[in-house]
């Protein structure tokens, strides 16, 4: 049995109340921040945004990706370099103690790539737009954990120490700079 909106056409036309609620992808707002604070920035796709930034160490580039199937922004920052064969357990062990001590986000090591990487999740159910203040909590809170991790890293990579005391000298090297 036809319905009446079947046998007659009827359908929901677009008002400006529809309108208002088409998604609006969170990637806009960082890309207006990064235009307004004068960062490098690469739109690569429609849900990806490549943004770099500088750091007190080096230059962090950072890659944020929309899912719009599950509302989550995500966000990666990946260090330079790679980690030379035999350190992956002391990097494992050093990322441990870095991620002890976030509030958000947490550092991963990909052993495939033999990349260091800090990632942080987003989520925007419900329909929740990002806010400019969250969008620069999250960049802050990367770089954050970034100028604590890319020093630490380095000085068990290259300077052989271990974790600990990798980690105690990046935090007072840290303290020295602020």
């Amino acid at each position: 049995m036809m319905k009446f909106a079947d046998e007659t056409c009827v359908r929901p036309g677009p008002s400006l109340k529809s309108a208002g609620a088409v998604r609006a992808n969170p990637l806009n707002t960082f890309e207006r921040l990064a235009i307004a604070e004068h960062y490098d920035f690469e739109r690569v796709a429609t849900h990806e945004l490549h943004l770099s930034l500088k750091g007190l160490w080096c230059d962090h580039d950072i890659s944020l990706s929309w899912k719009p199937d599950t509302e989550q922004l995500n966000l990666y920052l990946l260090f330079d370099g790679r980690t030379p064969g035999g350190r992956s357990d002391d990097i494992c062990r050093l990322l441990s103690l870095l991620n002890e001590r976030l509030n958000g986000g947490h550092f991963d090591f990909w052993d495939k790539d033999s990349a260091l990487v800090y990632r942080n999740t987003l989520s925007l159910a419900g329909g929740a737009t990002l806010r400019i203040e969250q969008a620069m909590a999250l960049l802050a809170s990367a770089l954050d954990a970034a100028e604590r991790g890319y020093p630490a890293c380095q000085y068990v990579v290259w300077a052989g120490k271990t974790p600990e005391d990798a980690l105690n000298s990046a935090l007072l090297d840290l303290a020295a700079q602020v």
